[in-house]
C-alpha cells in the first residue's frame, strides 16, 4: 500500500491518545520528514477543476499532496501540519515556505476557505485551513473578520445545528468543523474571541440538535434525523459537542497549560444545566484531549534520535532543532 497523509494523519492521533513511550518510539521521525517534503509542492501547480470552476487555474506553491502524485487541497496541508507539529518537524523552513500564502490564496468572496482557489468555501477546508494558520503562527494572512461572518452564519436557526456550505442542509459533523473555528479565533485573537465567556453562536442550540436530532437509536450519532450512524459523524458530532459545551480558557489552557480544570461546570455552557450530558472538552486544533497533545509534544521535543546515516554524529539536525542521538544498546 501507497503512504497517504490521511492515513498517516490518523496513526500519529491514536499514537498520542495511547501515549506510552512504545508508541511514540514506532515513528520513524527522519523518514517521515522526507517523505511530507516530498509531498510539498514547491512550485506552481496546474489543476484541473472539473465542473466545479470548469476551467484549469494555476495554484500558488505551498500545498501539499494527499499521497505521492495525488490530488492537492486544505486537507493535505492541515494533515500534514498536524503531524510535523506533533512530531516536532514543523520548524523545518522548508516545510513551511509558502503555506501560509497558498491558504490565503482560497480565501473566498464569502470569507470562509475553499479546498483550492477560486472554488466555494466549504466548512471543513476552512477548518483545515484556520487550524494550519495557528500552527504556523500565521493567521493574519487571512480576513479573520470575514471568516468569522461567514461561519456563525452557516447556523441553522430553526434546527440549532451547522451546515457547511451556503444553502446546504445541516449536519452534525459540521458542528465541529464550524463550531470549533469559533475557539480557534478565540486562540488567534489571544482570548478576545468571544463575548463573556463564550463563543459567537447559539452553544445551546448545537447541544440540543446534537443530543435530540443526532443520536442513534441502537447507539452512536447520525448526520441528521432519517440517517444512520457512522463512526465519522459520531466522532465529529461528539467533538462538536465538547466544543459547544466549552467556555474560553485561553490563559489556563494555551498560555499556562494547565489542564486540571478545563470540564468544570463553571468552565462549562450546559443545555439545561444537565452535568449528565458533559463531555470531555478537546483540543479544537487537533480534536484530541488537551493533555494527551501536551504530553506527545513535550516527548518528541526531546526525543532521543538514532539514525544509520548519522551514527558518526552527535546530533542530526532535524528542521532547526538538534536532536541528540540515542546511544544503540548493546
Amino acid at each position: 500500500m501507497e503512504a497517504h497523509i490521511a492515513s498517516t494523519y490518523a496513526a500519529i492521533c491514536t499514537i498520542v491518545y495511547l501515549g506510552t513511550e512504545e508508541a511514540y518510539e514506532i515513528v520513524d521521525r527522519e523518514k517521515t520528514l522526507e517523505w511530507l517534503l516530498r509531498l510539498k509542492h514547491s512550485k506552481n501547480t496546474i489543476v484541473n477543476s472539473g465542473s466545479e470552476c470548469a476551467k484549469v487555474r494555476t495554484t500558488k506553491p505551498g500545498g501539499f499532496e494527499i499521497h505521492i502524485n495525488g490530488e492537492n487541497d486544505m486537507r493535505s496541508i492541515y494533515c500534514s501540519l498536524v503531524v510535523a507539529d506533533i512530531l516536532n518537524l514543523l520548524d523545518n523552513a522548508k516545510l513551511r515556505e509558502g503555506v501560509g500564502d497558498f491558504i490565503a490564496s482560497c480565501q473566498t468572496y464569502e470569507g470562509g476557505i475553499a479546498c483550492l482557489p477560486e472554488a466555494e468555501a466549504h466548512a471543513g477546508y476552512t477548518y483545515c485551513g484556520l487550524a494550519s494558520l495557528l500552527l504556523l503562527n500565521e493567521v493574519e494572512k487571512i480576513d479573520v473578520n470575514r471568516l468569522l461572518e461567514w461561519s456563525v452564519n452557516r447556523q441553522i436557526a430553526a434546527e440549532g445545528g451547522f451546515n457547511g456550505r451556503i444553502n446546504k442542509f445541516v449536519d452534525s459533523c459540521y458542528n465541529f468543523w464550524q463550531g470549533s473555528v469559533a475557539e480557534l479565533i478565540d486562540i488567534a485573537l489571544k482570548g478576545r474571541g468571544n463575548y463573556k465567556g463564550e463563543w459567537l453562536y447559539n452553544q445551546k442550540a448545537v447541544q440540543g440538535y446534537t443530543l435530540l436530532c443526532c443520536q442513534g437509536k441502537n447507539g452512536g450519532l447520525i448526520d441528521k434525523p432519517t440517517k444512520g450512524p457512522d463512526l465519522h459523524h459520531t466522532c465529529y458530532a461528539l467533538a462538536g459537542l465538547s466544543i459547544a459545551q466549552a467556555k474560553s480558557m485561553y490563559q489556563q489552557l494555551y498560555v499556562d497549560k494547565e489542564f486540571e480544570n478545563k470540564n468544570a461546570w463553571e468552565n462549562s455552557v450546559l443545555l439545561g444545566n444537565l452535568v449528565e450530558n458533559k463531555v470531555s472538552r478537546v483540543h479544537p486544533v487537533y480534536n484530541l484531549q488537551h493533555e494527551k497533545v501536551e504530553q506527545a509534544k513535550s516527548y518528541y521535543a526531546c526525543l532521543l534520535y538514532t539514525s544509520d546515516a548519522a551514527d558518526d554524529m552527535q546530533c542530526v539536525d532535524l528542521g532547526g532543532r538538534r536532536i541528540i542521538k540515542k546511544k544503540k544498546k548493546n
